[in-house]
Parts: structure tokens; C-alpha cells; sequence
């Protein structure tokens, strides 16, 4: 539960109602749509003087026909009220649709370029923050932003608009009757403070919960089958289930809030409604005001009290918004701790020669390497032994540049790596991992990985040439199996023959092998090394490997324990010095390694 203890920490930081600043960014994402937000601009004072027309066109029908009883020109001011409804329903309609049109589109902007800065980010960002927490930022925060443009931004300035153009036409109407609304007020807009408040920071408490639950659900689907090894059920159930109590509990405070202001404000109306009868009646007698005015008065009323009753709301909106582009924003200013050098140099036809010098890396202030050197050369086989822990994967990972040197440089031909550009050193650079990830889709396009220029003929070359197209062409569809997520509904030892006719398929010059055949079986591992043996030919390849049977006829073998390289050379000089080789050699023989003397 570390994650959503971090999640927490970090999401009940915020909380400003309204941030200026971050407004001011975000309106940027709407000037590519500056059509749509000038016409639903334009739309608000014309729906709104539309609306606060209607209760003078109805004073004037009464004062004018009814109560004296002459009803010429009245069927017209009839036919002129029902156009004003009508284009009301008109321009209310055009508006909605254009802030609806308009929020949309700004989030769909912002999504990709979220989605976009995630794939910049490195290993140490992600090591760092919960998937679900990564996932929380693409899917609900930037629907609260969506929320803010549908529901809020727009119509919160058409609110504000309205109850001014309302207080206007009542004060020139009748400036005495408007107090007896007035007095009202002050107690109104209290209650509405105080449940906008109250909404505002259970709305923070339920996106932190949010988050947490999000992660717990990547947790349980990642991590599934843990789970039911360790019979983690019932645990990981309860543990969901006071999260998702704790979110219900504050969601039942939130409509008990919604409800009070609701109820409050239409009791509120029924009182001022009274008022006006008893006042209004009064003034009718003693100053002559009409009863046109006190109609229409009332029909101020019920309208003046809708926006009031929604503003909680377009607040409570516009704080989840603005409590949501904090996290947005704060993902988009997070750098990327590895990028391509201003200066980059244009990639040379590689060699393949590798160069550790004095490289020494720390994670987070532990220290892994240790003044690592080390000259690979053309076409050489390399293999990399050592304890767990002892820095193997990390050398791979400085490599590709996954994560920069402390200290110390990589060299690719007597290059640095990181003056070449970031998408051309990885395309030099192929990878097989400990476990093949494989998407969600066809056999072809998890070997393509939908490169254009890897045709269906060359997958199928890969694959011949791996061994990968027995079980292939044994599927129902073959190339066109679709495959589950992550494969799952292929063995270990078949994913990582996709992998590894992968990595053929796009022809890397330099090969870096992680363990590759750790967690497969000695059939399986047996097919493996043959495939490989066939990707490694006329290639630089580092192999990192716990198996030792796999790295015997390896050109050098590199012995590393603790961060630093203590012991280089052939399987049969290693064994001869009696070292740290012989010992994991004798220590795996012993156990039924089935290591062979390959000296």
C-alpha cells in the first residue's frame, strides 16, 4: 500500500479554489479551438438578456391588457414571448453544444499530450509513482477538466451574468421590492459558502481515494497471481473494501450537502415569494406599484434562485478541475531525466565496439557500480556473472540509456552515448529481456510491433529463423493470433522465442541479453539458446546470465560482486584462478546446475 500512501501525500497538497495561473495555462489549450469559445462567448449575454426580457414582456401583457381588461396587441405580446422562449431554448441549446464540442476537443488535446510525455519519461519516474496513479491523470483528472468546460467555466460566467442582469432589471423596476430579495441574501449565500466548502474538501478526499483505488486495482490485476499463491485474497478484498467504504461514506456526505443546499435554496424561494406577496400587496396600496411588477418580480425569483442553487456546484466543479490540472500539470513539468543532447551527433554506420570507462552509477543514492571499466570489441562476445544485487542488469541499462552514468562514460565506437540521438543509440542497441512483454494484439504485430517497415514477409523470416514458427503455424490464425494481454495465453518459453524473433526482426548490430533463459524450462531453454545462438552470429552482444551453462562459450566472461569487476576471462581461466567464478561454477554443479566443464 506504499503507492497510495504516496498518492496521498502528494494529492492532499492541493486544494485552491481557483488558481490563476493554472487557468491561465489551461486556456492555452483552447486557442487551436478559439471558433468555439468566441461562439459559446457570444452566446451568453444573448441567452441571457433573451431570459431577462421575458418577465418585462409579461409585466407589460399584465399591466397593460389584463388587469385593464383591453386585449388588443395582447395575442402579439403572447407570439413575443414565445419567441424569446424559443430562442433561449435555441441559444441555450447552441451553447451547450459548443462547450460540450469545445471541452472534448481541449481534452483530447491534452490527453495525447499527456500520453505523449508519459512515453518521454524514464524508468526512475515510473519506479517512482503507482501505475494507477500515472493512469488516474490520463482518464479522471482530465475529465474533470472536461467537466469544468461542459458544466462550469462557461455556464459559471453565464450564472454570474444572469443573477447581475436580474439584480439590475429589479432595482429599476422597484428598488424597494428588491430589498425585501436583498434581505435574504446574506443567509443564502452563507449556506451556499458553507456547503461549497464542505463539498470542496470531500471532492480532495474522494480523488485521493480514487487514486488509491485505482492502484490497488492495477496491484490485483498485475499482480494476480501472487495474490492467489499466497492466498491474498480475503487481505487484499478487505482492504479494498474499507477504501471503497471510505469512499462511500464521503460520497453520502457529499449528496447530504448537495441535498441542504438544494432543499435550502428552494425554501429560500418559497420565502422570498411570500415576502414579495406581503410587501408587494402593501406597496400595491400605499406607492401604486402595479401588478405587472410584482408578476414579474416573481418570475425574477424563480429564475434568480436556479443559478444560485448551481454556483455551489460550478465552484465544486471548477475546484475539481483545478485540483485536477495540478496533478496534470505537475506530470507535464516532470523532466525527463534521460533526453538526446542539443548537440547530438548524427549515427555513424556502427562497428559495435563497447567502451565502460570509470563508470560508476548510484539508484537514489545507493551505489551500484564502482569505477567499471571495461572495451568490448567488434563481433565479441561478452558474458556478465555475479551475485544478485552485484550491478549485472544495471551495465545494460546505462547502456540504452534507461538511466544516465553518475560518473564515468559509455562509449558506442568512441562515441558517448549520450551525444548520440536517444532514438538512434536504441535502435542500435536490442534487448531480450528475463520476460517478453507482449501487447494486446496479433501474433505479427507483437513481432513488428507495427513498424511499417517490417513486412509480413520478414516476420516470418524471424520467425523460421528462431524456431518461433512451429507454434505459430500451429495456431488457428497464425500470424493473425490475436494474443491476450501479455500473452498469457502462450507459455513462458514461446514468449520469449516472439521476443527474440523480435529482436532478429529488427537486426540491432549490438545484442544485450538479460537473463533471457532464466525463467524457462530446459526444453524450452534449449530452443532458446539455439535461436540465439543464430541472433548472436557477426553481433556484439553482452549476455548477463545466473545460468552458467548458457555463457560457456562466451569470449569473456566479466565476474562482478558488489559494483565492482573483480574477476575477467574465459570459463576455463576463471575456474583456474578459484575465485568468485569457480565458486558460483562449483556452487550451481553442486545444486544440479547442470553446468559442464567447458575448459
Amino acid at each position: 500500500m506504499m503507492p497510495a500512501i504516496a498518492a496521498e501525500t502528494e494529492e492532499t497538497r492541493y486544494g485552491r479554489t481557483v488558481d490563476w495561473h493554472l487557468m491561465s495555462r489551461f486556456l492555452s489549450y483552447t486557442r487551436p479551438h478559439a471558433g468555439l469559445l468566441l461562439l459559446a462567448t457570444l452566446l451568453v449575454p444573448i441567452n441571457t438578456l433573451l431570459q431577462l426580457a421575458q418577465p418585462w414582456v409579461i409585466k407589460i401583457a399584465v399591466d397593460s391588457h389584463l388587469v385593464t381588461g383591453k386585449l388588443e396587441g395582447f395575442a402579439t405580446l403572447l407570439w413575443i414571448l414565445a419567441g424569446l422562449i424559443l430562442a433561449q431554448l435555441a441559444t441555450g441549446y447552441f451553447q451547450s453544444l459548443t462547450t460540450s464540442l469545445l471541452g472534448h476537443r481541449v481534452v483530447r488535446d491534452m490527453r495525447k499530450q499527456l500520453f505523449g510525455h508519459v512515453l518521454t519519461l524514464d524508468a526512475a519516474y515510473f519506479a517512482k509513482n503507482a501505475s494507477g496513479r500515472i493512469t488516474n491523470r490520463i482518464s479522471n483528472d482530465t475529465e474533470a477538466v472536461s467537466q469544468m468546460v461542459n458544466a462550469g467555466l462557461v455556464n459559471l460566467v453565464s450564472d454570474l451574468l444572469l443573477l447581475a442582469g436580474i439584480g439590475i432589471s429589479m432595482v429599476i423596476l422597484s428598488p424597494k421590492l428588491s430589498l425585501a430579495v436583498l434581505v435574504t441574501m446574506p443567509l443564502l449565500i452563507l449556506a451556499t459558502l458553507y456547503a461549497a466548502r464542505g463539498l470542496r474538501n470531500l471532492q480532495r478526499r474522494g480523488r485521493v481515494l480514487q487514486s488509491r483505488m485505482a492502484s490497488q486495482f492495477t496491484e490485483e490485476i498485475g499482480g494476480h497471481q501472487v495474490v492467489r499463491l499466497f492466498r491474498r485474497q480475503e487481505k487484499n478484498r478487505q482492504e479494498f473494501a474499507k477504501l471503497n467504504k471510505e469512499y462511500l461514506d464521503i460520497s453520502l456526505q457529499s449528496n447530504f450537502l448537495e441535498a441542504f443546499q438544494f432543499s435550502f435554496v428552494e425554501a429560500a424561494a418559497t420565502v422570498v415569494v411570500a415576502l414579495l406577496f406581503w410587501y408587494g400587496g402593501y406597496l400595491s396600496v400605499e406607492e401604486g406599484v402595479s401588478i405587472g411588477v410584482l408578476v414579474a418580480f416573481i418570475e425574477y425569483i424563480r429564475r434568480v434562485f436556479v443559478p444560485i442553487r448551481e454556483l455551489s456546484n460550478r465552484f465544486t466543479t471548477m475546484q475539481a478541475a483545478m485540483t485536477a490540472l495540478e496533478r496534470i500539470f505537475d506530470l507535464l513539468d516532470t523532466p525527463p531525466a534521460v533526453l538526446s543532447s542539443a548537440t547530438a551527433i548524427p549515427p555513424q554506420p556502427l562497428q559495435g565496439e563497447i567502451t565502460f570507462e570509470n563508470v560508476s552509477f548510484a539508484y537514489g543514492g545507493e551505489p551500484v557500480l564502482w569505477n567499471f571499466s571495461c572495451k568490448i570489441k567488434p563481433g565479441e562476445r561478452v558474458a556478465v556473472v555475479g551475485p544478485t544485487g552485484a550491478g549485472k542488469s544495471t551495465l545494460i541499462k546505462l547502456l540504452n540509456r534507461t538511466h544516465d552514468v553518475s560518473s564515468g562514460r559509455v562509449l558506442l565506437d568512441g562515441v558517448d552515448v549520450r551525444e548520440l540521438p536517444l532514438r538512434q543509440l536504441r535502435q542500435q542497441v536490442g534487448v531480450i529481456a528475463q520476460e517478453t512483454f507482449l501487447f494486446a494484439g496479433t501474433i505479427r504485430e507483437n513481432i513488428s510491433l507495427g513498424d511499417p517497415a517490417i513486412s509480413l514477409e520478414r516476420v516470418q523470416w524471424a520467425a523460421r529463423q528462431t524456431g518461433a514458427d512451429t507454434f505459430i503455424d500451429a495456431l488457428p490464425k497464425g500470424y493473425e493470433t490475436p494474443l491476450a494481454e501479455r500473452g498469457v495465453n502462450l507459455s513462458v518459453g514461446q514468449r520469449q522465442l516472439l521476443g527474440i524473433a523480435r529482436t532478429l526482426a529488427f537486426d540491432p548490430p549490438i545484442l544485450v541479453m538479460d537473463e533471457a533463459t532464466s525463467s524457462v524450462d530446459t526444453i524450452s531453454e534449449r530452443l532458446i539458446q539455439r535461436a540465439m545462438d543464430l541472433l548472436l552470429q557477426g553481433r556484439t552482444a553482452i549476455i548477463v546470465a545466473h545460468r552458467l551453462s548458457t555463457i560457456l562459450d562466451a569470449h569473456r566472461i566479466l565476474v562482478l560482486h558488489q559494483g565492482r569487476l573483480e574477476e575477467e576471462g574465459t570459463h576455463a581461466q576463471l575456474l583456474a584462478k578459484g575465485g568468485i567464478y569457480d565458486k558460483l561454477y562449483t556452487l550451481q554443479f553442486q545444486h544440479g546446475g547442470g553446468v559442464e566443464d567447458g575448459s
